[in-house]
Formats: structure tokens, sequence, C-alpha cells
């Protein structure tokens, strides 16, 4: 037994020698809703009880700002998988002053059906001038998506921007004259022509503009890397800069740009990535709990 009591003191000082738990159980409380994101999709994420300290969340390499529901005193952002997103697990990063905590995530593959459709040969099969507006238009809104304020404009639940049902769903395949092209990063909602069209969230108007694809288009950023796209209207009753409440009409429905007839089509960024806008609208009616 002698033997013994030397070889359990050398435990018990190499274990007094490890570093602390950063986040004792009564000092921080996180928690991410559905716990596992499909690709396209998002969480909620919540952190209580973090004593004032300042916060630093990190997801795919990406910082993640909170808001502050003065309500229920919690922090409260969002985490999403980009459309094409990797199956597989990954951390979420919460730094806390000079300490780290991170959990797993799991996000799993969605298989989000094929949408067809028939067009023109001219809207399918670009002549050079008409592919170099487009390219050019592509690069004006992937800078949008890159720059977003940091401030937070959005408060609360998200809402739809018209009431319509959706016609073609998000992340389908597109398959256009028999041949496949990007997946839908959007929804397509049910909306006649001249439906209002309401702002999903506070934000300012970043992009009004008429582009070949989209049409009358305007985006939204709402800060803290999320911004939101209505394609397709008749009419824009908005101006780059104007700071816009939830809910402020922005334009009108139509069916300019490349379409087959008219609707709204309705995207949301997180941190440059794809995901589901009715899933963003769906997630954040817990805020509101």
């Amino acid at each position: 037994m002698a033997k013994r009591i030397p070889l359990l003191f050398a435990v018990l000082f190499l274990f007094l020698l490890q570093p602390v738990e950063a986040f004792p159980s009564s000092a921080l409380d996180i928690t991410v809703k559905p716990s596992k994101i499909g690709q396209g999709e998002l969480g909620l994420l919540s952190i209580q009880k973090t004593g004032g300290a300042k916060r630093k969340v990190i997801w795919m390499g990406k910082k993640i700002t909170l808001l502050y529901d003065k309500k229920n005193e919690v922090l409260a952002g969002f985490i999403g998988a980009d459309l094409t997103t990797r199956p597989g697990r990954y951390k979420l990063q919460i730094s806390l002053k000079n300490d780290l905590h991170s959990i797993i995530i799991s996000v799993l593959s969605r298989d989000h059906g094929i949408r067809r459709l028939t067009l023109p040969k001219e809207m399918v099969e670009l002549d050079p001038p008409t592919l170099k507006r487009v390219l050019e238009e592509s690069r004006r809104m992937k800078e949008l998506f890159i720059s977003s304020a940091e401030y937070l404009f959005w408060k609360g639940s998200w809402i739809r921007p018209v009431p319509g049902t959706v016609i073609s769903p998000f992340g389908c395949r597109c398959i256009i004259n028999g041949m496949e092209r990007s997946p839908h990063s959007g929804v397509d909602l049910k909306a006649s022509q001249g439906t209002p069209v309401k702002a999903t969230n506070s934000g300012i108007v970043v992009l009004v503009a008429d582009h070949f694809f989209s049409g009358l288009s305007v985006v939204i950023d709402h800060g803290g890397g999320i911004q939101s796209m209505y394609f397709h209207l008749s009419q824009v009753l908005v101006r780059v800069g104007e700071l816009l409440e939830k809910g402020t009409i922005i334009g009108l429905s139509g069916s300019s740009g490349r379409v087959t007839g008219p609707h709204l089509h309705f995207g949301i960024r997180l941190n440059g990535g794809r995901v589901d806008p009715l899933k963003l609208i769906e997630i954040s009616r817990r805020l509101e709990r």
C-alpha cells in the first residue's frame, strides 16, 4: 500500500496543473435549435448567463453577430449552412474574455428536389454583351454579401413579404431547357401583378436595380451579415440608403427579368450563405416567446 501513495500524489499534482474549464455551468448556458442543421437551413443560437462579459462567436470561420433580448435576458443569433455545404460535423466557438468554449453542430444532407423550366432560347443562351452584363450584375451582388453592417437593424421575428403560397421551393435543382443550372437560391411565392411586397425585417436598402435575370430588384441589409432579396418587381417604392422598418412596403410584385409569369422571388443570405428564407421566418418565431 505504501508504494501506491507517491503515485497517487503525482496524479493529483498533474490534475491540479490542468487548465480549469472556462465556463462552469452557472456561467454560460448555450443552446442551438434545432441541434442539427440541414444544407441551406439555419439554427437559432441562444446564450445566457454571460455576466456582461465581451463575447465572440465564430461559425465556419465567420463572426456571428448577436442580438440582446432584454425580455428574456438572452443573446440570440442565427447560424446557417449554405446550400452546398459539405455534410459533416462543424465546431461552433464562443469566446468569453480570454477563454474559449465550443460545441459541435452537425450539418445534414438535404434533397430539395428538381424544378424544370422551358424558356425562350435568347433568355438562356446569352450573347456576349448580355453575358458581360450578367457577370457585372453578379459581381455587384456578391460584393453586397461580404460588406454587411456589423450593427444589427433587425428585431425579433421575421415576416413573409407576401402571403402567397410557395410555387417553387428553395434549393431545388434547376433544369432549364433540358440543361442543369445553379440550384434555386430563394423561394418563389405566389403573387399576382401589383401585390404589395413587405420588408421581412428592419434594415437599410443597399440595392435598387434592374437586372437581366432578377428584373427590378431590391436588396436590404439587416446587419450582422444578413441580407434579404426581392426580385421580379413591377415597381420599386424605396431608394438606396433608406432605413426601413419591418413590414414597410418596398414595392409591387410583377414579372420583370427572366420569368414565365408574375410572382415574388424571396431570398436570404446569411454570412454569404444561401439559406431558406421560410426556415428563417419559422425559427425566428422563437424570439417572441
